[in-house]
């Protein structure tokens, strides 16, 4: 039902059989044309482990977000893919040693650079026998916002949408 979204669900999927999920870290990919390809390793955890936090938030606690997948576990793997990084301007300070000094103890990646796109993809998959039972992919940020700066939380966002529409279908299939 949106422009852009394309999705895949098994033929005759009861969401009602899951009681539990399991949420992979997050993967985040850098587009190899990204004017800025790098980002730190810690600050991509970071990224993840926030953007994962926004699904856990919303499932739980109806929905326990388990560690490992199993018997009436739905296991949840996103991603963020075909980012382009643009850095943002510094102002005079950043080239100078204070500024850097401020930079470096500030989680300065997030808040320093801009998205001028990214593709959000979902796989879920049966916990005990690991068969695929929905997929997702959404390139609206592609496809819409291409060319322009947007930020970190447009994705969080968009994360938090479908993690209540997903917690909608669970509590519906009930």
């Amino acid at each position: 039902d949106r422009r852009n979204v394309y999705r895949y669900i098994k033929e005759g999927l009861n969401l009602g059989d899951y009681d539990r999920v399991a949420i992979a870290p997050i993967e985040i990919w850098v587009h190899p044309d990204s004017s800025d390809k790098g980002m730190q390793a810690n600050n991509i955890k970071a990224i993840s482990d926030q953007l994962r936090q926004v699904m856990v938030s919303t499932l739980e606690p109806d929905y326990p977000v388990v560690n490992q997948v199993g018997k009436k576990t739905i296991g949840v793997r996103l991603a963020i893919t075909g980012i382009k990084l643009k850095k943002k301007k510094g102002g005079f300070l950043s080239y100078m040693p204070i500024g850097m000094a401020v930079a470096a103890v500030q989680d300065d990646t997030i808040s320093r650079t801009t998205l001028s796109d990214a593709v959000i993809e979902a796989d879920l998959v049966d916990g005990q026998t690991g068969e695929r039972i929905a997929a997702l992919v959404d390139q609206n940020m592609a496809a819409e916002l291409s060319g322009q700066s947007h930020d970190w939380d447009e994705i969080e966002k968009i994360l938090e949408f479908y993690a209540k529409r997903f917690k909608k279908r669970l509590d519906a299939s009930r």
